[in-house]
């Protein structure tokens, strides 16, 4: 008997697709996975010398629940120096990444049938947290991937409690503008709303785009704002498991006693690799982001002759829409994403895993020799 809350959500589409490719390469088929949302870049040995030490210091007991305190001050620096932020370290929670973070958050919000504004194209993991805490998810489509505050107003109601935006936003890319950002803030406030503000991917953004916190616009926004980071993406911790959540003492104390009783603290020894990330050298960080821009750059002129695509403004994702030929001889994304994984070899995610059918979603955080080879074999099949 199995609860009707585990058997309402989807698996991780991406999870899946990961597993798959293991099964090929066991196989012994050579696959070049474009599918996983991961820096293909080593974590720094500053960040594992500092692991390492904490480690050796005995740094392996209990902790506080919400994180170690070095660790906490740090970041209150962090989101005041990048995000204007003005938070202080009771106002923080440390937590197994974005993915446990988001799960705190709508297990602490939601009642049976609250319901939650999801754009789309959103994370694969948005509407299965709200799902999980009993939450019903409801999506506004982003014309041409970009957020629309009205469309987002009208879809409210008298059981709406929360909207969630990720900026820059995966699957797509796109960069949410400070203006859109500021008028969704005026909607929340407005309808006593809750804001859930995923900002995993917030330095990676290109042409000098600016990434703008909503929590920093007032404090009247701060009051109502979850401003959701992880560790995994800028710093090249994916392994780590770390991510956090600042916003007002009344949200955050109810997700303490939530994570009290759900996993208690973070790994220490861990916490102390984190606290080396957030006092290291910037231009480790600032020469991966210029590769990722070389590869963006590159990758859209590989690509853009099999998809259509928009040039992506931030994260490192392409976002591709099939073309009428391809709907035509496959049907749909799903189909077209499998016929690519058996006959060239080369792992992409559909859109549907993120709420848009026809498009493909292929991560160039990979070499460039592994970028430009999987655009062979893709043009060779097609």
């Amino acid at each position: 008997m199995i609860s009707q809350r585990v058997d309402s959500i989807t698996p991780s589409g991406s999870v899946m697709l990961a597993q798959k490719v293991i099964e090929l390469r066991n196989q012994g088929r050579d696959i070049i996975s474009l599918s996983v949302g991961e820096p293909d870049f080593k974590t720094p040995q500053e960040i594992l010398n500092a692991t390492k030490k904490a480690l050796d210091k005995g740094e392996t007991r209990y902790s506080l629940v919400h994180g170690i305190p070095q660790l906490r001050e740090a970041i209150t620096k962090k989101l005041w120096d990048e995000n204007q932020l003005n938070v202080n370290p009771e106002q923080i929670v440390l937590s197994h990444g974005s993915k446990q973070t988001l799960y705190n958050i709508f297990q602490t919000i939601l009642n049976p049938d609250d319901e939650v504004i999801i754009p789309v194209p959103y994370w694969v993991t948005f509407p299965e947290s709200v799902k999980l805490a009993g939450g019903r998810p409801i999506f506004v489509d982003c014309p041409n991937l970009q957020l629309d505050p009205e469309l987002i107003e009208k879809a409210i109601t008298s059981k709406t409690k929360a909207i969630i935006v990720n900026s820059p936003n995966n699957p797509s890319g796109a960069v949410f503008s400070p203006e859109s950002l500021k008028k969704l803030s005026e909607i929340v406030v407005k309808n006593n709303l809750i804001l859930i503000s995923d900002e995993a991917y917030e330095r990676f953004t290109y042409e000098d785009l600016p990434h703008l916190s909503p929590a920093s616009i007032s404090e009247e926004v701060f009051q109502r704002t979850l401003t959701v980071h992880s560790f995994s993406k800028t710093y090249c911790m994916t392994g780590f498991r770390l991510g956090y959540v600042a916003g007002p003492d009344w949200l955050i104390k109810p997700m303490i006693k939530l994570q009290s009783h759900l996993t208690g603290n973070n790994a220490p020894f861990a916490q102390f690799g984190a606290l080396e990330a957030l006092q290291m050298d910037p231009g480790f960080f600032q020469d991966m982001k210029k590769i990722f821009d070389q590869r963006r750059k590159m990758s859209f002129e590989q690509y853009k002759n099999i998809f259509e695509l928009e040039m992506p403004q931030g994260a490192f994702y392409l976002f591709g829409k099939m073309t009428d030929d391809l709907i035509k001889r496959f049907g749909d994304d799903e189909k077209l994403a499998h016929h690519i994984l058996e006959k060239a070899g080369v792992a992409l995610l559909p859109g549907n895993f993120f709420g848009k059918p026809l498009y493909l979603r292929l991560s160039f955080a990979a070499s460039e020799q592994d970028l430009k080879e999987a655009a062979r074999r893709i043009k060779e099949v097609l």
